[in-house]
């Protein structure tokens, strides 16, 4: 089979720019140091933001999971040879303010090319310190794109920190969009776990608009515990 690429273009820039760019591989990406995940970010972007670009990326190597998708956008090449089995999240930080501007998901079985930005690298976290940073930029990121995505991302964790800190942001957030977005996450959590959550979340919760999405999702499981629960409230 031939191997194809996926171009993922970090920003949009002319042909003349695009070939004066630097291309960091694998082997170039900087290996950050630090006792946990969240001080190895840390880490990372203090390094990045005395760099020279406006943003760089912050990647580590997700924890196996049965199946992800990977972007196809943002400035970052990738020559797939076979069915992706590592994945790679990345983080688009500010110099500025270190502030995300967004998350990328890359195949890492592939030959990874980066354009003109460098990534600092912190390994292979465990499932629960994977889960504990995304819930950090959950809560934290001024991006809400940003937020949904890591909300996303948390909903494919198998920590069960990542099921029950879902349940707090559907319930707590601020943003009625990102409850939503926590909803969904939920709803692709194992059916032992999301099905009690999402019950609770609409028999509960202090906004319609959540509750319907609730009950939308639990819809679309097939176990004889939603029938039940419908047929209960339908006689209400």
């Amino acid at each position: 089979m031939k191997s194809f690429v996926l171009v993922l273009l970090v920003a949009s820039v002319s042909a003349g720019a695009y070939s004066a760019q630097t291309v960091y591989s694998s082997s170039d990406f900087v290996a950050v140091n630090g006792d946990s995940l969240n001080m190895r970010y840390e880490n990372a972007v203090a390094q990045g933001r005395q760099g020279n670009t406006d943003t760089f990326w912050v990647g580590y190597e997700m924890s196996d999971r049965a199946s992800v998708r990977s972007n196809s956008v943002d400035g970052i090449d990738v020559v797939q040879k076979n069915t992706p089995d590592r994945m790679g999240m990345f983080i688009l930080v500010r110099k500025s303010d270190g502030a995300i501007d967004k998350l990328r998901i890359v195949d890492l079985s592939g030959d990874v090319r980066v354009h003109d930005r460098k990534v600092y690298w912190l390994g292979k976290p465990n499932s629960d310190d994977s889960a504990t940073l995304l819930l950090n930029i959950a809560r934290t990121s001024t991006s809400t794109q940003a937020k949904k995505d890591a909300i996303f991302w948390l909903g494919q964790e198998i920590s069960r920190l990542a099921g029950n800190e879902l349940e707090r942001l559907a319930s707590n957030d601020p943003e009625v969009e990102v409850q939503k977005q926590a909803v969904f996450a939920l709803s692709l959590r194992n059916n032992d776990e999301s099905i009690p959550t999402l019950m609770r979340i609409a028999k509960e919760h202090h906004n319609p608009t959540v509750r319907q999405q609730a009950i939308f999702w639990l819809g679309r499981k097939h176990d004889p515990r939603v029938l039940e629960f419908f047929e209960q409230l339908l006689k209400k």
